[in-house]
């Protein structure tokens, strides 16, 4: 009936407003319309939202010209839009309540609304302004509140106070501030909102489902909040509050959702039941009723985020009850809802812009992505219950991967809304803003005349002082910039540097101070002392003086000055040593830090030295390799031969002629004689070279060789295949190149065999004595006959393995490779196995099962660090191996532990196990893990909090949480693994659809999170606010004590002539030690400008008003300025000022911007050196002598600080750097060719075990036929038969592997440089030197090698071909002398080595160059005699192939009268054509 009336009353205001327009009616009566309008919208607020937003529309039209009856309509129809959630508009009309009335009520109620809209939204620090603002005008009201006495005044007033204090509490109940929400709720005015009904109503509703009732027990609570409610309920449908009624029947819902609620209600409060069960419906079909009685009322009033609500409160009753099938509808309608909400405020067209239930793959969350990177005002904690229980329905339907989606949002969501407490306010820093202005005016101009007067009387005294005082900052100035420069570029240690600095300002100290002698003394690192006594003796008729020296960076006293002084020094003199001192300090830090990047450097510099001996010594066994290898390619002419001669005897008819038989028989056995002499020489050279190449035995990290592996997974994505890459902690003892080139091969093979779309795995799983490395993948998967085939077999034909599970045989054939790699991964582990016990763990298996895929594996012993790591974990956590049963009687604990983190450390192990648990999947071992750090945190509350309880419990009947009473007592413990814990217990629940102890833990986290997380905008906001607070009460006191000065104005300005001296010396210390202190280098190596500048803009405004700063430093690499400026990057005319100075070399002044520049340069070593520009734009028009004085002298020093800390500094940073990438390449070179090596090792002995039977079961034939024995025909044929066999497969095999090991060689080795002809003298003599240090008998050398001759080749091999001939020539003992000479032969250099003292004939000499096993025997170690002129060869044949000009050749030749050379060509690089490739690389 209330309804009614009150539509009928504004029907008729409308129709009196629509019969109006054509008449004039006068301003009172429509003020009076308006106003009867705006109650009429206040009064349907919350019953009917359209009538009341149209009432308060025509209000705000009609009452144009009245502010405060305006105000009021624009809060009651942002109230309407507030409650249709188009916060956007309300945001809006509020804003114009605020800023279009000065009437303080309604701007109050506007300030509360901006708070609802703030706290609904999440702009927590947008809340704490607006009640800031709230409270400052319910300050104002309150003092003048007798005034008020209109009635409708009154009931605005009260309810704008109510409204606050109930907005304040429901903000305080989010944040988990119960007792601020109470003392919130409890200022509300009862009496005074009695008659406002539907306010009345809304206290109640909040009293009965805010949470903002105390009771001392919980049959206690739920019987206040279930009486709230009622009567909530009956007034509201009473009044017709549909409003009320729908927000009463959910809240009843969500009470009595929980079975114990309705069985403590059933028992203590079953009249109230009676009386609001009016269809008598059975107490566990109550809660449905309710919701959907609500769902109906809210639809009608048309609130969509209750509407939403409701739905949730169904789908929760339906998830208590066991049937999230039907939760699932509804909650997805809820969704729905908010995507209304979207669609209509925010006009979104994209249909992808929606939340959905569920996103398979989903990225970013759509709501994180609304409200964090579009700014979209919607409801976070709206969202975050709906996923909250839409990850408990997906969990209770056992989809885990839809619950674990909604969960993770819910976890993002929670971290986004987190809230701060209430920080200080800032309001009462402002409050007396104004009159503090007014008198701060007053006291400037009152100071500023007096000061004016006096300035101009004492003007005449001071220019004296101050031409004294500019020619004294002048000497010191000077000295200081010497002191600067003072560190010489090649300082070695400190020693240098101290001597450096003493000889450079001795002198000058010794003429300012009048000293007589005078040492710089370092602290002593050792004894950590400084020296006591004087380090020089002290003159007759003299007193030491000791000036400590402090680091301006760390505080601390690195060393003194001594001084030798004829009379005390005087007050002067010891300011003006404070002046130096610091100079002395940073210049010494500076030397100790060029010192130490000089030592970092020639350590880098030494590891790049040993990684190159390394490389050469691997390359030239490299070299060793390929020429063994050259007589494997040797032998397959005659391989051939003996199949033509064979298949002659078979088929052509003159071979059976017996003379012709005998004679093939006999060529084929000098072909396999010979075959088996390159056999023999072979096996004797793989014998003798065995063990040459070692492994490099190590503990290294796995997740290393992991990474670099994950780089390359470019190759993976081009075939759509997906490559996993699992991090690892594994330490291996293995060698580090060869387990990285095992892993690619692996990877590699996966990769190409693995079809497209595949998925590959590289892990590591680690057992007790090793570490097994896989790469696993769903390819086609291979037989175990190819399995068996690849383990078994020593050499296997790779060109079959997988064809009999190959859907396309064809296209398998064309991408199959060598199928070397594998054999190579089992002769790497073959070797490891050999080298001792600890690697006989080492093994290489294959599982395959065929149309499933495969995984390759092999296993490494694990690293000694590694597993005394695991001891100490195992020491650490022995004491709690029984942890998983104990869930209760926690209170008896076996403290054994002292450390006060130590119980915390374990607490964090477990809660990192329950989350790995969690996500293997053991959800169950996961809780007993969280049960586990629940026992350890309260192990150490009972140690060291001095209570006995309360204590941390897995789950709980009620909701009391022990986290919440240690916070209140604030119990110093680390709660962020408290914070893991709960949430790791709240995940594994659910899974475990353990829906109690899911509740119980979700709530402990999301009420401890809110606590505990800070909001970090807000934090700095605060700090901002009382830094401004400081500064003004500082500006207060220092004006404060200007009006002290000019009332004594005379007589301080009087000794102020005297202070000047001192005054501005200080203050250039000051400038000096903020250049100290700024000038650094940041990560990159550039320097912080911007750090620079404020400090000097900072302490210039000091000496004299600057407004601006402009630093341009010159980069020498790239010959540019680089722009720095204090404040927005300077005009073009700044720049082109700067640039200007910078070319010129002088100061150059801009009148019409006030900025002048000066160049920043220094003099060192006769050199000057430009570092930059310096550029200062003054406040005033023109500078004065002084002020420029000032600036040259920090420009000066500027320069040289610039000079010596950055330009210094970071050279030698590039040096380290260069050092460090020379490096590295060289590692990575000499890793390359240690797996080279080792790969070809193992390639050479397969040939040389898989081949040596073949050629003598062919000789056996053969000797067999030629024996003369009567054979038949058939017999003949079928033992030539056999022979053809025996040689056709022995060419297949022999062929397959000397291409597997060619194959080896396809990365060039070969490093073509300039070689000079005067380093190849000098490496030559001094290896000559070496060799023969210790001969028994004079063997002399000389070289005829002309300088400037220029090679093109690689000086490594060509040294290593001198070594050979000079290691052949050393071996024959006899005296006597070498020669060898160079010179130009055309497009080449030919090189000469003679040795007079042996001769041989051309035939022999030409023999030299091919194997022969009568000239090779074992030498002394490893060493095979006899096989350096095939090295030499190879050397050359490498030359010829890649040095760039073909051409080159080696040979020997007999002398005149004795001796022989050994002569070889290497490309000669002429002067014009180094010329043209040097202006090319230009």
């Amino acid at each position: 009936m209330r309804i009614l009336r009150y539509a009928g009353w504004l029907m008729v205001w409308l129709l009196l407003g629509g019969s109006g327009c054509g008449r004039k009616i006068g301003q009172t009566e429509s003020y009076l319309r308006a106003d009867s309008l705006n109650q009429v919208a206040y009064a349907l607020r919350y019953s009917n939202l359209a009538t009341s937003a149209q009432a308060a529309h025509e209000a705000f039209r009609l009452a144009a010209g009245n502010s405060g009856v305006r105000a009021e309509a624009l809060n009651n129809e942002a109230f309407c839009a507030f409650m249709r959630m188009d916060f956007e508009r309300a945001s809006k009309l509020y804003r114009l309540a605020l800023g279009g009335s000065d009437n303080e009520i309604e701007s109050l109620i506007a300030d509360v609304g901006m708070m609802k809209i703030c706290q609904r939204t999440a702009m927590n620090k947008e809340f704490y302004d607006y009640r800031n603002s709230a409270i400052r005008r319910m300050k104002r009201i309150r003092e003048d509140e007798k005034q008020v006495t209109d009635k409708h005044l009154k009931q605005r007033l009260n309810y704008a106070v109510s409204e606050f204090y109930i907005v304040s509490g429901i903000y305080f109940y989010y944040l988990q501030q119960q007792e601020e929400s109470l003392r919130s709720i409890d200022s509300v005015d009862v009496d005074a909102i009695r008659g406002d009904t539907a306010q009345w109503l809304y206290y109640m509703y909040m009293r009965g489902s805010g949470g903002m009732y105390k009771a001392s027990t919980r049959e206690k609570l739920l019987a206040g909040e279930l009486r709230y409610l009622a009567n909530c309920l009956m007034a509201s449908r009473a009044g017709g509050y549909v409003y009320f009624e729908a927000n009463a029947l959910q809240a009843l819902a969500e009470l009595l959702n929980f079975r114990s609620n309705r069985e403590i209600l059933s028992r203590t409060q079953a009249g109230t039941l009676r009386l609001i069960n009016d269809e008598g419906l059975p107490l566990d079909s109550l809660p449905l009723s309710y919701a959907r009685r609500a769902l109906v009322l809210f639809k009608q009033y048309g609130d969509w985020y209750q509407i939403s609500g409701t739905y949730r409160t169904l789908a929760t009753y339906y998830n208590y009850m066991g049937c999230p099938e039907k939760a699932l509808p509804n909650l997805d309608t809820a969704l729905h809802y908010v995507n209304l909400h979207h669609e209509k405020y925010y006009h979104c067209t994209d249909t992808a812009d929606r939340l959905r239930t569920y996103v398979p793959s989903g990225g970013r969350s759509v709501e994180l992505r609304w409200i964090a990177d579009e700014g979209i005002k919607t409801v976070p904690e709206w969202i975050l219950r709906l996923r909250e229980q839409l990850s408990r329905t997906y969990s209770a339907m056992g989809m885990k991967q839809e619950s674990d989606y909604n969960r993770n949002i819910y976890l993002d969501l929670l971290d986004y809304t987190r809230q701060d407490k209430l920080l200080e306010s800032r309001y009462a820093a402002l409050e007396n803003e104004s009159k503090q202005l007014n008198a701060l005016l007053f006291l400037v101009l009152l100071g500023i005349g007096i000061l004016i007067v006096l300035f101009v009387i004492l003007n005449r005294r001071w220019k004296k002082r101050n031409r004294q005082y500019v020619s004294v900052l002048k000497q010191v100035f000077e000295l200081c910039r010497k002191i600067i420069s003072a560190v010489p570029a090649s300082a070695q240690d400190m020693e240098t540097v101290v001597d450096a600095v003493q000889q450079t300002v001795k002198e000058d100290f010794l003429r300012i101070f009048g000293a007589v002698d005078m040492q710089i003394c370092l602290r002593d690192e050792e004894s950590d002392s400084l020296p006591v006594s004087l380090p020089f003796p002290l003159p007759a008729q003299t007193s030491a003086f000791r000036a400590d020296l402090v680091s301006l960076e760390s505080e601390e006293v690195i060393g003194c000055v001594w001084l030798a002084l004829k009379k005390p020094l005087p007050k002067e003199g010891k300011a003006l040593l404070q002046l130096v001192s610091p100079y002395l300090a940073w210049t010494l830090v500076n030397g100790a830090n060029l010192v130490s990047l000089d030592d970092e450097r020639r350590r880098v510099e030494k590891e790049q030295h040993i990684h190159r001996l390394h490389w050469a010594e691997n390359k030239k066994e490299n070299t060793v390799k390929k020429a063994c290898l050259s007589i494997v390619t040797g032998i397959l002419p005659y391989i051939d031969r003996i199949v033509n001669e064979v298949r002659k005897l078979e088929s052509a008819p003159y071979a059976r002629q017996e003379s012709v038989k005998k004679g093939k028989y006999a060529y084929i056995d000098e072909l396999i004689t010979r075959i088996n002499e390159y056999n023999d020489i072979i096996a004797l050279w793989i014998k003798m070279r065995q063990g040459v190449v070692s492994l490099n035995i190590e503990n290294f990290s796995l997740n290393d060789l992991f990474e670099m592996v994950g780089k390359g997974r470019r190759s993976f994505e081009m075939k759509r295949q997906t490559l996993t890459v699992l991090p690892t902690e594994a330490i291996v003892k293995a060698d580090r190149a060869l387990t990285l080139f095992m892993i690619n091969t692996l990877a590699e093979n996966a990769r190409k065999y693995t079809p497209e779309g595949g998925r590959i795995e590289l892990k590591a799983e680690e057992a007790d004595r090793y570490v097994e490395i896989s790469v696993t993948d769903n390819g086609k998967g291979i037989s175990q006959e190819d399995v068996h085939r690849i383990l078994g077999e020593k050499v296997y034909d790779s060109g079959s393995i997988g064809l009999d599970t190959a859907d396309d045989v064809q296209a398998l054939r064309r991408q199959k490779g060598h199928g070397f790699g594998l054999m190579n991964c089992k002769g790497i582990i073959e070797k490891y196995r050999k080298t001792n016990a600890v690697f006989d763990v080492c093994r290489f298996d294959i599982e395959s099962v065929p149309g499933k895929g495969s995984r390759f594996y092999f296993r490494l012993p694990k690293g000694v660090k590694r597993a005394l790591c695991l001891l100490g974990i195992l020491l650490l956590i022995g004491g709690g191996s029984g942890c998983t049963q104990r869930h209760s009687g926690q209170a008896a604990l076996p403290l054994q532990t002292s450390s006060y983190d130590s119980l915390l450390a374990i607490a964090n192990d477990y809660a990192n196990w329950a989350y790995e648990y969690n996500v293997e999947g053991y959800y169950a071992d996961a809780l007993l893990y969280a049960d586990s750090a629940l026992y350890y945190l309260n192990a150490h509350y009972l140690r060291y909090s001095g209570y006995d309880a309360p204590l941390l419990q897995l789950v709980r009947d009620d909701s009391e949480m022990a986290e919440q009473d240690w916070l209140a007592k604030s119990f110093d413990t680390d709660y962020y693994i408290l914070l893991d814990v709960r949430n790791e217990a709240a995940v594994a629940a659910l899974a475990v659809k353990d829906f109690h102890t899911y509740y119980y833990n979700n709530l402990a986290y999301t009420s401890l999170y809110k606590q505990i997380s800070k909001d970090r905008s807000l934090e700095s906001y605060c700090v901002q606010m009382r830094q401004s607070a400081n500064n003004k009460i500082i500006a207060l006191v220092l004006l404060v004590l200007l009006a002290v000065a000019c009332l004594v104005g005379y007589y301080l300005l009087y000794l102020r002539h005297r202070l000047h001296y001192r005054y501005n010396m200080e203050q250039a210390f000051i400038i000096n030690r903020a250049i100290f202190s700024s000038v650094r280098l940041n990560a990159e190596g550039e320097i912080e400008a911007d750090v620079l500048l404020s400090r000097l803009s900072i302490e210039l405004n000091e000496l004299f008003p600057v407004s601006a700063l402009g630093l341009a430093l010159y980069d020498e690499e790239t010959s540019v300025l680089h722009w720095h400026f204090s404040r927005d990057a300077g005009p073009d005319e700044v720049h082109t000022l700067m640039q200007r100075c910078f070319d010129k070399q002088e100061m150059v002044y801009g009148s019409t911007t006030r900025w002048f520049a000066l160049p920043l340069r220094v003099e060192v070593g006769g050199q000057t050196h430009r570092t930059g520009v310096f550029a200062v734009q003054l406040m005033r028009q023109k500078p004065d002598e002084e002020d420029t004085l000032l600036i040259e002298l920090v420009v000066d020093y500027l320069a040289a600080v610039l000079y010596n800390a950055v330009v210094r500094v970071r050279r030698k940073y590039n040096d380290i750097e260069l050092a460090q990438d020379d490096a590295r390449r060289a590692l990575y070179e000499e890793n390359m060719l240690h797996v080279q090596n080792l790969v070809l090792d193992n390639c050479l002995s397969t040939i040389k075990h898989e081949t040596v039977y073949y050629p003598n079961r062919m000789k056996q034939i053969i000797d067999r036929l030629d024996a003369g024995s009567v054979l038949s025909e058939a017999e003949e044929q079928e033992q030539l038969q056999t022979v053809d066999e025996l040689v056709s497969y022995y060419k297949d095999i022999f062929s397959l592997l000397s291409s597997c090991a060619a194959r080896q060689l396809d990365e060039i080795t070969f490093r073509r440089t300039e070689i000079r002809s005067e380093d190849v003298e000098d490496k030559l003599c001094r290896y000559f030197r070496k060799v023969t240090r210790k001969l028994p008998r004079s063997l002399q050398i000389e070289t005829h090698i002309p300088s400037g001759l220029v090679m093109s080749g690689d000086a490594v091999l060509l040294d290593f071909l001198f070594e050979n001939l000079v290691n052949e020539a050393v071996r024959y003992t006899e005296e006597g002398r070498l020669m060898v000479s160079a010179c130009s032969d055309g497009e080449f250099v030919r090189f000469r080595f003679t040795d007079m003292r042996r001769t041989f004939t051309q035939e022999e000499l030409n023999g030299w160059f091919y194997p022969s096993l009568s000239r090779m025997y074992a030498g002394v170690g490893n060493e095979l005699v006899g096989t350096e002129f095939l090295i030499c060869k190879q050397i050359i044949r490498e030359h010829d192939e890649f040095a760039g000009r073909r051409g080159c050749r080696i040979n020997a030749c007999p002398e005149e009268g004795g001796g022989y050379t050994v002569w070889f060509t290497i490309p000669q690089k002429k002067a014009k054509q180094k010329n043209d490739i040097d202006k090319l690389s230009h």
